[in-house]
């Protein structure tokens, strides 16, 4: 058997099926691999066993019996249930310790079910939870849950005992599935409502109508997409064209809305930014500003109020796992924060605030006469404040649901560290479901000690990289200052289930995800650059990514495998990207000039602006002011004439007469 195809966990997962079955020649139809893509010691072990005891033509038979069927990831779920226990039951006499591995297998069925039942979010099946349930509960002497007859019928008849040969078994699977299941093997597929219409048509209909193209996928790429399961089950993606009326859209919104809380943003203002960003590759698309809070004025439904208490499970876990290594994550929060400390008091330019001596502001000085305003000069804050603000912005789909606690941790760290600089900094979390990029601010600039929000991050969903981008853009319009540093914790892999519509140069509809999805992200990232703003990332993705991530982001890029490499690699982003920042001069506005006239005025220094002096210098006069040369200038014939302009250059002489 060819491995080199396979990755390294699915390599350590078929060596584990080869060791139980002691054949190293049996291809496995099935691997099974945790919600971190590590394997499954004991299923993996199922999976040899089976092999072991019932061949291998049995089971493809079985598994071939219900192919295409709309319920086949069902029927194979539940089919594994019965080949588990008379598998088990065979080798048990041979292999006692099977019975310990069959014990913690079912503890990590149910200490897992938090994450996994958030597959719910797009198709879930309670009959296969029901049932794993009830067997897991059963092997650790707890209490089984509440079945209906019919339910508890189903999982007695797939309790089958190890006194089965291979034909009894399918036999036995069978009967089951036609008596609870009403299935006899006649396969029922599931299409999609599909119209056709001609020529003539199409074009009025499709002007008429509102239309979606859509791309359903259960999100349960390495899962089952029944909660508690450990993943053995085969991925399908179903594409879907159909016609989507007002009423979908409303139930989309409203379902979105229980899910993530209300828009920061009214109706009406939402709408005009969907109009303005939810085009070209992202037509058809919607966006969705939330701080969380759910509406006051809607009833919360049981499904909405159990994702509730999941979301607050996933915080919970986030904090354990940073309490659990503490002194870890305090050192390189510690370190991460001296860096940018000693970053800024080294590049970070102290910011200069208008004052009655000092530096004289060439462009203040027409107040003085004008309005009577002394404040023409400029002096150094002694606290000086770093002049830009940072948004961090958290990867949230659910290709990130095997490293949710570490990406809490990460933002945490990084939002705690440029807070305590003195830097505002915003934490947002973004990820897109049916058709909607929501962006979850967890951390605002106003909010004080607002960092331990970060830590109710939790993944679910699909990533609109390109999208969240351009929102990022509309959100950074509130930031506190005018340079913005915009830092994401990617795996730089955008996935979304909404299509890439038809455009005039690509007549076909394309999907969002691959080099499409690269491409698409790395303009969004140049077009925030030549807008000023600096974007950077820090990548923890696998080495397939980097490419990508090379592509999007460039050599503002830091990518780190392990939590101790945070405060390296992100302090010298961090670092350069602070630099980048404080070497960027302001713009001056100058005032056209005119032409000048020689002065021979006695001149002398001077601490402050003296109207009365002015008042007896020639348009075009030159006299030593605060330290600096002004050249007073005739007005402009646009400009009001009591107004003059100031040009400020190196002092050359102390005091004397100078000729211009």
């Amino acid at each position: 058997m060819e491995t080199s195809s396979y990755s390294a966990q699915q390599r350590r997962a078929i060596n584990l099926v080869w060791t139980a079955s002691g054949d190293y020649q049996f291809e496995p139809q099935f691997l099974a691999l945790k919600s971190n893509g590590e394997p499954d010691f004991y299923m993996n072990c199922v999976i040899g066993l089976v092999h072991k005891w019932f061949g291998d033509k049995m089971p493809k038979r079985l598994f071939a019996y219900w192919a295409g069927d709309a319920r086949q990831n069902v029927f194979d779920e539940l089919c594994w249930l019965a080949l588990e226990n008379a598998a088990y039951e065979k080798e048990l006499p041979e292999r006692p310790v099977l019975a310990d591995l069959r014990r913690k297998h079912a503890e990590e069925f149910f200490a897992s079910e938090y994450q996994l039942s958030r597959q719910e979010w797009m198709e879930k099946n309670q009959l296969v939870y029901a049932v794993q349930s009830d067997r897991w509960k059963t092997i650790l002497g707890q209490k089984p849950p509440i079945l209906a007859p019919w339910e508890k019928g189903l999982a007695q008849a797939l309790a089958c005992p190890g006194t089965m040969n291979a034909a009894e078994l399918e036999i036995a699977v069978r009967a089951a599935f036609e008596k609870y299941l009403q299935f006899d093997g006649t396969v029922h597929k599931k299409g999609g409502f599909q119209l056709h219409f001609d020529d003539k048509w199409a074009p009025l209909l499709t002007k008429l109508l509102p239309t979606e193209i859509v791309r359903t996928d259960d999100l349960t790429i390495g899962r089952s997409a029944m909660p508690g399961e450990n993943g053995m089950v085969k991925v399908s993606n179903a594409l879907r064209a159909r016609l989507r009326s007002n009423e979908h859209e409303t139930e989309d919104r409203g379902y979105i809305e229980h899910c993530f809380g209300r828009s920061i943003y009214s109706p009406d203002k939402l709408a005009r930014i969907e109009q303005q960003l939810c085009t070209g590759n992202h037509l058809g698309c919607h966006l969705w500003f939330t701080k969380g809070a759910s509406a006051s004025d809607q009833l919360i439904s049981a499904d909405t109020q159990r994702l509730y208490e999941q979301a607050e499970e996933q915080a919970k876990l986030n904090r354990a796992a940073f309490a659990r290594d503490l002194d870890l994550h305090q050192s390189a929060l510690a370190r991460l924060s001296e860096q940018i400390r000693n970053c800024l008091l080294v590049h970070q330019q102290p910011e200069r605030i208008p004052a009655r001596q000092g530096w004289l502001d060439g462009t203040k000085v027409w107040r003085e006469p004008v309005l009577h305003d002394d404040r023409v000069f400029l002096r150094s804050d002694e606290e000086s404040r770093p002049g830009f603000a940072v948004d961090l912005m958290l990867d949230a789909s659910a290709s990130r649901l095997h490293c949710q606690e570490a990406i809490a941790i990460q933002g945490y760290i990084l939002a705690k560290s440029l807070a305590s600089c003195g830097i505002p900094v915003r934490v947002t979390s973004f990820c897109s479901l049916r058709g909607y990029t929501v962006l979850r601010i967890l951390k605002d600039f106003g909010d004080k000690n607002g960092e331990r929000r970060v830590f109710d991050y939790f993944a679910a969903g699909w990533n609109r990289d390109g999208l969240a981008l351009r929102a990022a853009g509309e959100l950074m319009k509130s930031a506190p200052a005018d340079k913005h540093l915009l830092i994401l914790l990617t795996d730089a892999s955008p996935d979304d289930s909404h299509k890439i519509l038809p455009s005039g140069k690509i007549p076909l509809s394309r999907e969002y995800d691959g080099q499409a999805g690269i491409d698409d992200t790395a303009e969004e990232v140049r077009a925030l650059r030549a807008e000023g703003v600096r974007v950077a990332a820090v990548f923890m993705g696998e080495n397939a990514s980097v490419p990508a991530a090379n592509t999007i982001y460039g050599r503002d890029l830091a990518r780190i495998r392990r939590m101790d490499q945070l405060a390296a690699a992100a302090g010298k982003l961090i670092q350069t990207e602070i630099r980048e920042l404080s070497s960027r001069e302001r713009p001056t506005a100058v005032l056209p000039q005119t032409k000048r006239k020689a002065c021979r005025t006695p001149c002398g220094s001077a601490d402050f602006f003296d109207k009365a002096c002015a008042g007896r210098l020639p348009p075009g006069g030159v006299r030593f002011i605060g330290g600096g040369l002004v050249t007073v200038l005739r007005p402009p014939k646009k400009f009001s004439r009591s107004i003059g302009a100031a040009i400020v250059v190196p002092r050359t002489l102390n005091t004397g007469r100078h000729n211009k």
